[in-house]
């Protein structure tokens, strides 16, 4: 159909014309990506029903080369149309969606998420070019907008801040929206009934996330560090993180192993695959992500995608046994991937 901005998506699913086979969503700015993408999702389904929403992979579509249409050609129970998510998608995904967007059968909407794709990428042109396809790029802010937005926020709040404090700000939190906005949250509660925010307000709240402190958990997982995984995993949780946000975290990190070794599979090494702009892996953390890639074949990566997700159905299940599933998970994938490096 066309290239669309953020703004024009809705007008799409607003039940006026024919609604789009197929979206692609990506860009540098990954909250905002997953939020319009569920966005659409409850433009689709009505927002209600869990069932309605098929959760994939590209290495799982990839691995299978008629999973993808059957879920793009199955009905629901009752009739209604159910969405087909793929996350962290790549050129990979192209010679799977290629024949069914050529077919012309209608089928269930295809929404695929990615990060920032350059203009030569197969799968990105396959949908800006695409009649029954949409593609909407979300890029990050630059310095001035974010500035501009959060200052927006923290005014909205009764407050204002330094100088100095929201230079400090700009350096710490990332331009993606959510986080962002997340930060200059726990600020303003950190900083409730004064008028002014200062830096050394800043200093106490800003910088020290959740995910970053996730990041080097999921690491040492992944790397067999069974001693260093159950240090950070205590210090998360001593944090007050919780436990049923973790286990989505970790699917997360999967799911970008996974994609990165569909594209060692084609024919790319892991230095080039670590080192791509596609796959945004913060410098610090290439070595790290490098040999987990070299440690856990595809397989192993869709197996565990399995245990974590029984992990979070037990936790789901027995509430007061959450901590004990995310532990029992995380280090068993831990102790399977130092069997693997053996």
């Amino acid at each position: 159909m066309a290239v669309v901005k953020r703004g024009e998506v809705a007008a799409h699913f607003s039940g006026r014309g024919k609604a789009p086979q197929c979206v692609l969503v990506h860009g540098a700015d990954r909250g905002a990506v997953l939020d319009l993408c569920s966005t659409i999702v409850r433009q689709t389904t009505g927002g209600t029903d869990p069932l309605a929403i098929i959760q994939l992979t590209e290495a799982q579509v990839t691995s299978a080369s008629d999973r993808l249409y059957g879920e793009f050609a199955a009905r629901s129970m009752f009739g209604d149309k159910q969405v087909v998510r793929i996350s962290e998608a790549g050129d990979a995904l192209v010679k799977v969606l290629e024949p069914i967007l050529a077919s012309g059968e209608e089928g269930n909407l295809i929404l695929i998420d990615s990060s920032n794709l350059p203009k030569n990428s197969k799968l990105r042109k396959l949908c800006e070019q695409d009649k029954r396809s949409l593609a909407c790029a979300l890029y990050e802010e630059s310095v001035h907008e974010l500035r501009l937005r959060l200052e927006r926020q923290i005014r909205s709040a009764g407050m204002s801040i330094g100088d100095e404090a929201m230079e400090r700000l700009l350096q710490v939190v990332s331009r993606e929206r959510s986080v962002g906005e997340s930060e200059v949250n726990k600020l303003l509660t950190f900083a409730y009934g004064q008028s002014l925010i200062s830096l050394e307000d800043v200093m106490a709240v800003c910088g020290d996330t959740v995910d970053s402190d996730a990041d080097e958990l999921f690491d040492a997982v992944f790397e067999g560090q069974m001693l260093t995984a159950d240090r950070h995993l205590t210090a998360l949780q001593a944090q007050g993180a919780i436990s049923k946000g973790i286990l989505p975290l970790a699917l997360q990190h999967v799911a970008r192993l996974q994609s990165m070794s569909v594209q060692m599979r084609q024919g790319q090494s892991v230095n080039d695959v670590v080192s791509s702009p596609r796959n945004n892996v913060f410098f610090k953390r290439r070595a790290s992500i490098a040999k987990q890639l070299q440690t856990w074949p595809l397989e192993a990566l869709l197996e565990a995608e399995d245990k974590i997700a029984e992990a979070m159905l037990s936790g789901r299940r027995m509430a007061e046994l959450d901590d004990t599933f995310v532990s029992r998970a995380l280090l068993a994938l831990s102790w399977q991937a130092r069997s693997l490096g053996n």
